[in-house]
């Protein structure tokens, strides 16, 4: 018998200049210099778990919120240099309840910068289980751990 073909339909919001399209250009390429290709289109990508699995993602730059999309799950974009991010972070995860979520805690390789920081985030999450990642679509920094705990979170 044939396994099935999953695909998990990934939404990507953030506010405007968060760093969605650079952080799926980065997922998808390993690479920056093709972006201005992507915005908002679906993109599939394939990733080996740890343990032999193989996750295929549909992924979409969503700028408008709510969305009656469906999805498994939504990646947020928050650009750490940019306090008015992390003001409007309670607003759009109060539009974003419905499915589980993973913060992309964008330009890590400017953290010496940051308006704001991984404890930062946490405060206004407060108890909901959302993980924080910092990511660098620039260097790749955390780009693989990200991507492991987004199948993760797909997986459960």
């Amino acid at each position: 018998m044939q396994a099935s073909l999953s695909i998990s339909k990934v939404l990507v919001v953030g506010p405007k200049g968060s760093g969605k399209t650079s952080l799926l250009c980065r997922m998808v390429f390993d690479s920056t210099s093709n972006c201005n290709s992507v915005p908002g289109q679906f993109l599939k990508y394939s990733y080996s778990t740890g343990n032999g699995e193989t996750i295929s993602f549909l992924f979409k730059e969503v700028n408008t919120l709510p969305t009656t999309e469906k999805k498994s799950a939504y990646i947020l974009t928050l650009n750490s240099n940019n306090r008015g991010d992390l003001e409007s972070l309670p607003n759009i995860l109060s539009m974003i309840s419905d499915k589980r979520v993973i913060i992309a805690l964008c330009m890590a390789d400017l953290h010496y910068s940051a308006a704001f920081w991984v404890d930062d985030v946490k405060k206004v999450v407060g108890k909901r289980d959302i993980r924080i990642v910092p990511v660098s679509a620039k260097t790749g920094e955390n780009i693989k751990q990200f991507m492991s705990y987004l199948s993760d979170l797909v997986l459960t």
